[in-house]
Order: structure tokens, then sequence, then C-alpha cells
């Protein structure tokens, strides 16, 4: 009997009241067990990509500051380095440099729709999320 991925994750929450990434990973650490195949488990290899997901969050980590704090308003930041997508995939290019290219400044502004029309359908049948939109929308506008 095939289970699916949703299923296999729900009976792992059923016996330990819980779900987490630890956890599911060390269910998985079993060869038997049927989420074992959704893991890398050369150490070699898993290292390799874990060095890169560290290097992604520090490349995202550094930020720009483009309006210093005043009375009345806090700084204002962006990240120093955005992700721009290319034939090989995403690289990343300094903020400057997109702001100066319109075509760079085009594939960033629809990978943000992306991300919008993302959150969007993950989101929209909760009101909360609606309410949380208007509040920001209502605060920026303040």
């Amino acid at each position: 009997m095939s289970t699916t991925l949703r299923e296999a994750l729900q009976r792992v929450y059923d016996e330990h009241g819980k779900l987490t990434p630890e956890l599911v990973v060390g269910v998985a650490s079993n060869p038997e067990h049927e989420l074992h195949g959704y893991f890398e488990w050369n150490d070699s290899l898993a290292a390799e990509k874990y060095r890169r997901e560290q290097a992604h969050r520090l490349i995202q980590k550094v930020k720009v500051v483009y309006r210093e704090a005043d009375d009345q308003n806090p700084a204002r930041s962006v990240r120093a380095f955005h992700a721009v997508r290319t034939e090989q995939g995403h690289e990343y290019q300094p903020a400057e440099k997109v702001a100066r290219d319109p075509f760079l400044a085009e594939l960033v502004k629809r990978d943000m729709e992306r991300d919008w029309q993302a959150l969007k359908r993950r989101y929209a049948e909760f009101e909360e999320f609606w309410r949380l939109i208007r509040g920001d929308v209502d605060e920026s506008a303040a």
C-alpha cells in the first residue's frame, strides 16, 4: 500500500504528539521507514548542501540602510543582495546594481509578484490574513 507524504507525516505526528524537523529526521533515519528515501544520507553530500544553505542565509542577512532614522521614522533598509533568476538558477546581485539595471529590476519585481501570489494562495481563505494586509497598508499610508 502506497501512502502519501501527508499520511506519513501525520503518522509521525500521531505517534509523537508533535511534528518537528528533528523528529522527522530521527524517524526517517531508519532505512525501513517510509520517509527514509526523502533524505540525503550520504554525510558528505548532506554537509555540502547544508553549507550552501548556510551561505544562502548569510547572503540574505546583509542589509543596506537607504534612509537613516530620524525623530519621526525608523531607519529603512533592504537586502544588500537580491536573488536574480538565470538560466543556471538563482544568483545574487548587489542591490545597487539591481536598482540601476531596468532588466534586473524587472526580474526581481516578477519574483516579488510570484512570492505575493504564493502567499495569497496560501492564506487567502483566512480573514486574519486580509486584516493583517489592510492593517499594514493603513499603517504605511499614515
